[in-house]
């Protein structure tokens, strides 16, 4: 199986947090596999963050992993905390170079095996629920793009899971989210089309107008639009935002 095969396997994997077979530990265990599979790891360690904002263990591929996960949340300090308080990706390429960083934890690594260490957050809109640590046997640790892709990764579980539930979905549900989704697609069409008449504009010209309205405004697209129905937005006012907003960079 080729990476692009085994990316989107994975992917597959991870965004479906309603199959009969998933839960949280699966979808953390199926993450912590893939960034050895895929993203090149030697181990990784999988964190979330409990009820009291304190980090636990979810996830593990190896006793390796295991105990360096252990020792940090011990020593409260390392990558992986790190990241999780910092809400960024922490790398630490060299770890015979972190003592002054993590006392405990850089010889730990080394006696552990582990010349460096990446951590990425886990995260769900902005915020940060989790972190994933990678171990890597050699310094230099891993490519920018490996790293990218773990991200992504981390980022699909991470939302996959905040929306996963103990109770199975029925098909009754599905049609449901199925028939709001058309709904909330009716509503943008109309509201487009009330810009496009107020400003003389196409539709394409109209949508990427009250688009750009939303995002000026840090909004979502279908609550901008449900406002132009309803009558408490202008469709004047979101062409002149859209005409006072500085333009767009490629």
């Amino acid at each position: 199986m080729s990476r692009e095969q085994q990316l989107a396997e994975a992917v597959v994997g991870l965004a479906d947090p309603f199959a009969d077979d998933v839960d949280p530990v699966v979808l953390a265990d199926r993450l912590a596999r893939a960034c050895v599979d895929i993203a090149g790891a030697d181990a990784v360690g999988v964190m979330v963050a409990s009820a009291r904002g304190d980090l636990r263990t979810l996830a593990v591929t190896d006793e390796r992993a295991a105990f360096m996960e252990l020792f940090q949340l011990q020593t409260d300090e390392g990558p992986c905390l790190d990241c999780y308080r910092e809400g960024r990706r922490v790398d630490a390429r060299d770890m015979s170079a972190c003592s002054d960083r993590w006392p405990q934890v850089a010889p730990f690594a080394l006696r552990s095996g582990f010349g460096s260490v990446h951590a990425v957050p886990l995260r769900v809109h902005r915020q940060t629920v989790g972190a994933v640590n990678m171990l890597i046997r050699k310094p230099g640790g891993l490519p920018p793009l490996d790293l990218e892709l773990a991200q992504t990764l981390a980022d699909v579980t991470a939302v996959s899971l905040v929306t996963w539930s103990a109770d199975r979905v029925r098909p009754a549900d599905v049609s449901g989210r199925v028939q709001a989704a058309l709904a909330a697609k009716a509503t943008v069409d109309m509201a487009s089309g009330m810009i496009a008449e107020v400003g003389g504009l196409s539709l394409p010209e109209a949508r990427a107008a009250l688009r750009a309205h939303a995002g000026g405004h840090r909004g979502r697209l279908l609550d901008t639009a449900q406002a132009l129905v309803r009558r408490t937005l202008s469709p004047r006012d979101v062409l002149t935002a859209d005409a006072d907003a500085p333009p767009a960079r490629d």
